[in-house]
Formats: C-alpha cells, sequence, structure tokens
C-alpha cells in the first residue's frame, strides 16, 4: 500500500520540476542543474514533511486532545486531534511520516453525540491504517493550493470595486477563474486517489466500533445536514472528508462536480447493510 502511494507522490514532485530543471541546464549547464536539483529536493522534502502542518494552518485549527484508545485497538500510533471553526460538518486526517492528526469542525462537534464522534473517527483511523493519510494530504496540498486561485480572484474583484460576493459581476469572475484552475486541480484528484478507500476504511471502522448501524445513521445524518445547509469548502480538500460535501446548485458551481472522488453514499449504506444483515 504505501509503495503503491510513493509511486504516485514521487511523480507528483518531480513531474513540476522538469521544465525548470530543463531551463536551468539550458540558461546555465551541469552547475545551474544541480543548483537546481538540490532546490527542488529541498523543496520538495520540505512540503512533504510539513504538508500536514501546513493544512492544519490552513484551516486554523486547534488541538484539543488525542485519539488514544481507537488507535491503540487498530495497532496504529495515536493521532492528534485538532478542531476548527466552521458549520461544515467535516472531519479528515492530515499527515506524513507517520505523524498524523485528525481534524474535526466544530459544526462536527455538534452534530454527532460522543457514540457517533468515536465511529467518525474510527473511519479516520482506518485511513490511517490503510496508508491513505499521506497521499491524500500531499494531494489536498497541490489540488487545494490551485482550487484556492478562484477565491483570490473573488476576493480581488471586490477589493476592485465589482460589488459584494453574490453579485453576478465577482461570482462570474471567480467562474472564470475556477474554469482555469479547476480542471489541473480535480485532475489531480481524479488520477491519484480511490473511491474504494473509503470502502476499505468503513471496513476498518466497522471492525474498531463492532456497531455497523450507527455508522450508516452517521453517514446519513451527516449527508441530511450537507443537503438541508450547504456550506462552502475547498474543492480539492474534499476528498479527504466522510462524504461529498460539495453540491451544484446553479450554473456558477458546475466546476465543482469535477472533485468528487466519493462512492456513491446509498451504495456504502447498502454495502453495510448488508453486513449487518449477514451478522
Amino acid at each position: 500500500m504505501y509503495i503503491k502511494h510513493a509511486a504516485k507522490i514521487i511523480p507528483l514532485f518531480a513531474l513540476p520540476a522538469i521544465p525548470i530543471l530543463a531551463i536551468a541546464w539550458f540558461l546555465g549547464g551541469t552547475p545551474a542543474l544541480a543548483g537546481a536539483l538540490v532546490m527542488f529536493a529541498l523543496i520538495s522534502y520540505t512540503l512533504y514533511r510539513f504538508s500536514g502542518r501546513i493544512l492544519i494552518k490552513w484551516y486554523h485549527a486547534r488541538k484539543i486532545g488525542s485519539v488514544d484508545n481507537l488507535a491503540s485497538k487498530a495497532g496504529v500510533t495515536a493521532p492528534d486531534m485538532y478542531m476548527f471553526e466552521s458549520s461544515l460538518p467535516s472531519i479528515f486526517t492530515v499527515g506524513t511520516n507517520g505523524q498524523y492528526t485528525i481534524v474535526l469542525s466544530t459544526g462536527a462537534m455538534g452534530l454527532f453525540d460522543e457514540s457517533g464522534l468515536g465511529a467518525m473517527l474510527a473511519r479516520e483511523i482506518g485511513h490511517i491504517r490503510n496508508g491513505d493519510v499521506p497521499l491524500n494530504t500531499i494531494v489536498a496540498l497541490f489540488a487545494g493550493t490551485i482550487a484556492a486561485f478562484s477565491t483570490a480572484a473573488l476576493w480581488g474583484s471586490l477589493l476592485t470595486g465589482f460589488g459584494q460576493d453574490h453579485d453576478p459581476a465577482p461570482r462570474f469572475i471567480r467562474f472564470l477563474a475556477m474554469g482555469l484552475a479547476a480542471p489541473p486541480a480535480a485532475l489531480l484528484v481524479q488520477l491519484l486517489v480511490a473511491r474504494s478507500r473509503e470502502y476499505a476504511a468503513d471496513d476498518v471502522a466497522l471492525e474498531l466500533t463492532g456497531k455497523p448501524r450507527q455508522l450508516v445513521e452517521c453517514l446519513a445524518r451527516l449527508k441530511h445536514h450537507i443537503d438541508m445547509s450547504p456550506a462552502g469548502a475547498n474543492p480539492g480538500h474534499v476528498h479527504m472528508f466522510p462524504i461529498n460535501v460539495l453540491r451544484v446548485t446553479e450554473w456558477y458551481d458546475t466546476h465543482l462536480s469535477l472533485f468528487d472522488t466519493h462512492p456513491n453514499l446509498e451504495g456504502r449504506v447498502d454495502r453495510l447493510m448488508e453486513g449487518i444483515n449477514n451478522g
């Protein structure tokens, strides 16, 4: 599993370097190529090593504890748990190099009781045990940064006097910006993130909690809340969430459909219910 993910992570860092290295060699020969290679190696290592911390800072999350019991039961190192302010009930895990952090929103804390939150945390432990987190984290850093270009364009339009964020002009500018940013960001997500990882995380959650019906109820509650009260999220990060939280409500949002890497929730629920019936 880790070797398979490494085969995806390494090209993600290496491919952007190729044109820069070629230009360096063309302009300065072997010494310039060697210098550029060392520089890219240092940058790549730094981004890989600290990508989880960068995403935690992105969400302004603060540490609230650690997940010890579930981690011990799963046989993995206990991850820290961080919380950030958001009405969107989201929970995801970031980190590389064996150091992982589960990040959840205040919305998730308010949506689930202690038992339900335990079921959702068990899914995140499943991602850790299955080796999904490093790849998810690196993809989120790259794709999320590209996708954030549209938000920067929106704020730029507002600061230059194009009206409020709900007015047609800034929304159209954001739509155009996302038209440029969405295809490469979504391509990274679709090529590198497998839908099957969610099934595997569900399986680990069932193993750790022994309560399949509770997990079904939590996923259904999460979907109902998102359907009733949709909230914004960086589309380049949504592959880390338990379900797809993106909703296409008007033509300005059509690019969001490109980022869905989650299996159909109804199919997941049917699969879990089959396990309940067979049990």
